[in-house]
Formats: C-alpha cells, structure tokens, sequence
C-alpha cells in the first residue's frame, strides 16, 4: 500500500521553535487517520483527545517518539514512532548484570499525557504482555521467507532484543513441530505490544552497513556476520521485495 506523505518528522527542537503553529493545528477537524504507528496507550478515540502539546515527545527517554510534520494535514504534530529508526524500549534499561528495569512505574508517554490520549500504562514487563489490543502500539508480522533463521537456521536477534522474549516473541512455534535446537522465531500476537525492538535489530535490509543496530554491537558486525545471507535472500525475492523480515502493522489494520 503507497505510505501517505507525512512529511519530515520534527524533532524536539523544532516541535519547540514551532510551537506558536500549535493554535491552528488543534482548530482544524479531525479527519480518517494516517497510517502510522502511534505510542502505546494510544487507543481509537486518540486524536479527538490529542492535545498536539508534545509532552509524551518530551517524556520519552529514548527519542523514539517523533511528530507527524505540516504534510500530514490535521494530524500535525500528533506523535508516532518509526521502528525503523527508533523502537519503542517500553522505558526499560539495561543493568550492568545484563537484565533491565523500569525507568519509572509507568510508562512516560502516557504519564506526561495531560489529556488521556495516551492512557497510563504500567511499567511491568507482564502487565505489557497483556495490554488490551485497543491500546497497543501494533503487532509484528514475520515473513519466514524472508527470515534468516528460517532460511538459514542462523540468527534470532528478534527473539534476543525482545523485551517481551519467550512472551510476545517465541523461540520456536508451539504448535508447529520444528526439530532442533535452533531459534526458529515466532510472534505471540497476543502479548505483541508492536514496540518494534525486533524490527530494528532484523538484519535483512538493503543496507546492512550503518542502519542495523544492537546494543554493543558495530554496525559491521551484522554485515560480516549475515551479509551474504541477506544478500542471497535478496537475489531470491527481487528488488522491490518488501523489507525487513518482520514489520509492526497497527493491530486495527490487521486484523
């Protein structure tokens, strides 16, 4: 499906140097929402009740939240998130013994919320795993066709970068018999909040050098270790194959 316009995103210092803009976006009518993924909490009244003020922007202590900029119409300045670019960590940080914590109890976006469009979410890692589906940010969709670990048996960092792992990404399918012991990864839809924290780290790209992150890792690390993998699933599917393996899709659009 061809993506909408959006325009480029803003940043906090240009939501800040545009503010005085404000006033006109918030008097205009809502209309059909943009397909875009917005922060979690974000539930089907949201942009009747968004604000545009910005403050879940200001909140966030990763930068993932980004705004919709003049070309999206009247939902300028509403909040979204671009996994690509910058997942969601559902305000979790890592510890020097390997395991993370909460920043807060709850998470920032809908805590710094004045107007309830983001509702209050809790900071547990199992409250997350049962969001209602309404309030998610999305679900992931796995292609294995384009898995290096269902090609190849060879990969699982969706699996390891989850923050929900063995709750909302599964080792291997429950109901499929897969023999082994490798990660053959499998998204619970159920406990999927669509943070995007694997879709970020999956490393079937165009470009491996410089857009596939992990914490610790070097960007070229991910090209020595999969490139020729990737490249091979690349010359299988085509040039305008649709990437990465495993995308977010907002739960109401596909279901």
């Amino acid at each position: 499906m061809k993506q909408p316009a959006i325009g480029p995103p803003m940043t906090r210092r240009d939501f800040l140097k545009n503010t005085g803009l404000l006033g006109i976006a918030v008097s205009l009518p809502v209309s059909g929402s943009i397909p875009v993924l917005r922060p979690p909490g974000a539930g089907p009244d949201f942009l009747s009740k968004c604000i545009r003020c910005g403050k879940c922007l200001e909140a966030c202590p990763y930068d993932s939240i980004r705004l919709l900029g003049i070309a999206s119409g009247t939902e300028i300045y509403t909040p979204y998130i671009d996994t690509l670019k910058t997942p969601c960590y559902v305000c979790q940080e890592k510890c020097q013994d390997g395991d993370s914590r909460p920043i807060g109890k709850f998470l920032r976006c809908g805590e710094a919320c004045p107007t309830n469009a983001l509702q209050l979410i809790p900071n547990d890692l199992e409250a997350l795993s049962r969001l209602p589906d309404k309030i998610k940010t999305g679900v992931a969709k796995l292609n294995r066709r384009l898995c290096i670990a269902w090609r190849f048996g060879f990969c699982g960092e969706c699996y390891f970068n989850c923050p929900l792992k063995d709750k909302a990404m599964l080792p291997r399918p429950p109901s499929e018999n897969v023999s082994g012991q490798k990660i053959m990864p499998c998204v619970n839809e159920t406990a999927c909040i669509g943070c995007g924290r694997c879709v970020y780290v999956c490393p079937v790209r165009r470009s491996l050098f410089g857009s596939v992150k992990s914490d610790g890792a070097r960007p070229d690390y991910f090209r020595e270790r999969y490139g020729a993998m990737v490249n091979k699933i690349l010359s299988e599917c085509g040039a305008n194959v649709n990437l990465p393996a495993i995308k977010v899709i907002k739960y109401r659009d596909g279901k």
